[in-house]
């Protein structure tokens, strides 16, 4: 069975669309360029991280925070917006973002630290391609 997005237009049309397969091959466009893999690969069920499909350990605060940006990409958050979505009940200040999203970028490394960005004056966003 496909999966299926159901969404309610008027109080009498449903807008219904039907998602492929897992095992359907991804439609190629000619003369597009292809999809270059993800570089942060999250399993939120397993709690697991692969940067470059390298699993690397991660504590468990740090990664709710990773987690939660990989998953919204491209958008950028407030300090205060990631504490209430990641960390809900803790009393800390704004900078307890600051200092995990410090450490996310040294363990990312070099090479992969700038996908967590800085959005000025805001707080932070990931972008997957620097």
């Amino acid at each position: 069975m496909e999966p299926v997005s159901v969404h309610r237009l008027t109080s009498d049309k449903l807008h219904i669309i039907l998602a492929p397969s897992c095992t359907d091959a991804p439609a190629v466009t000619a003369g597009a360029p292809p999809q270059a893999p993800e570089p942060i690969q999250i399993d939120t069920a397993a709690r697991t991280v692969a940067i470059d499909g390298r699993q690397i350990d991660i504590p468990r605060l740090e990664f709710d925070l990773l987690a939660h940006l990989v998953l919204h990409p491209r958008r950028a958050f407030t300090r205060q917006q990631l504490m209430a979505a990641v960390w809900p009940d803790c009393e800390s200040s704004d900078r307890t973002v600051d200092v995990h999203i410090a450490r996310l970028r040294r363990r990312l490394g070099p090479g992969r630290r700038k996908l967590i960005t800085t959005v000025f004056g805001i707080g932070y966003k990931y972008l997957p391609v620097p």
